[in-house]
């Protein structure tokens, strides 16, 4: 079975991207050729050329099914167009990645909301990743729905650091993940305990998160800037948790390539984070925007060695049992599999 992914270019930035770069890696069972819809740098060349290219490339490579990987907004329109240069004769799927696709529909014209819904109801199969998400997409389309939540590599073993001092925030820095209540947040924690480094890596709103820090002096967070996978592994080997105080999200891959290294997790519960971080259990979860309530968990968090280790062997074996990539490839090629079962 021949197989087009047509996404960012894997050595882009996101979590979309991570996951193109782990089916590069890592998949095995059909033959997968790539189309990169966009890049850093060359989003608008690279998404005129996908659509000019896709159709020759799927008669060339004698394509079964097309896998595209989609956000909302722009990210959806582009698939949308490339999905609609696709034969009859090829199966597509839309691999949903989109952590604000239901603010994108609501807040979109009735012309954009009928365009969305058809465009869902032309697909042979829509890939979520959360129960909830399933059922958001269900009230938009007939399309069959499948849940395949996002996987990681996972260390042979857990080497957490329960003394470290450092809490990191890993993805884009902005309203959506919470950045300003982590600012927030570590302004309360610094009387209690001014040893704790917050450190928020990732691109997006810095030149306005750095002039709030400024402003209201806070000591204890520093930026420091987007990084590459191969320095990921040594900064989440000296990580004490990962926070990310989400407004909307889908199921972020930074909790689990940190829960994977056994660092827990403060975080919201929103999208599919509730599917795998279990608040008191492996980590902690709070309502969006709930400041006082992350400030009284972290503090007891911090307070307690022997809470700080539960967590993170529960968060290893959380993504040991449930979040592995061969587990995810094996989900993945029963789809291609079915798909083609279908006539």
């Amino acid at each position: 079975m021949n197989i087009l992914m047509v996404g960012p270019a894997s050595e882009s930035k996101g979590g979309i991207a991570t996951v193109i770069a782990n089916f590069k890696k890592q998949y095995q069972g059909n033959t997968v050729f790539y189309l990169d819809s966009w890049k850093e740098g060359q989003r608008l060349t690279r998404s005129f050329k996908s659509v000019y290219t896709i159709n020759a490339k799927i008669k060339e490579e004698r394509i079964d099914v097309v896998h595209f990987h989609v956000a909302q907004k722009g990210s959806f329109y582009r698939k949308a167009i490339l999905a609609s240069r696709v034969p009859k004769e090829t199966k597509t799927i839309f691999h949903m990645h989109a952590s604000q696709f239901d603010t994108f529909y609501e807040n979109s014209t009735s012309l954009i909301k009928s365009y969305i819904r058809k465009t869902l109801d032309s697909l042979d199969g829509l890939v979520v990743l959360s129960e909830e998400w399933a059922r958001f997409y269900e009230t938009l389309t007939r399309t069959p729905i499948t849940i395949i939540e996002n996987a990681v590599e996972i260390p042979e073993k857990s080497d957490y650091d329960s003394q470290s001092t450092t809490i990191i925030t890993l993805g884009r820095i902005g309203k959506r993940k919470g950045s300003y209540d982590s600012l927030q947040l570590a302004k309360k924690i610094y009387p209690l305990f001014p040893e704790i480094q917050f450190v928020l890596y990732g691109d997006g709103e810095i030149d306005k998160v750095k002039q709030l820090i400024k402003e209201e002096n806070i000591m204890n967070v520093t930026l420091g800037g987007w990084i590459e996978k191969e320095k990921q592994q040594s900064i989440l080997k000296a990580s004490l948790l990962h926070l990310l105080p989400s407004y909307h999200e889908g199921l972020p891959m930074s909790i689990l390539e940190s829960m994977s290294y056994g660092i827990p997790n403060l975080t919201s519960n929103v999208g599919g984070i509730p599917q795998v971080v279990r608040d008191g259990e492996n980590g902690m979860m709070v309502d969006p925007g709930n400041i006082n309530e992350m400030f009284e968990k972290i503090v007891f968090f911090l307070e307690n060695d022997k809470l700080r280790k539960s967590y993170s062997e529960n968060a290893y074996q959380m993504i040991q049992e449930h979040f592995s990539i061969e587990a995810y490839f094996i989900k993945w090629n029963q789809l291609y599999k079915e798909l083609l079962k279908v006539n």
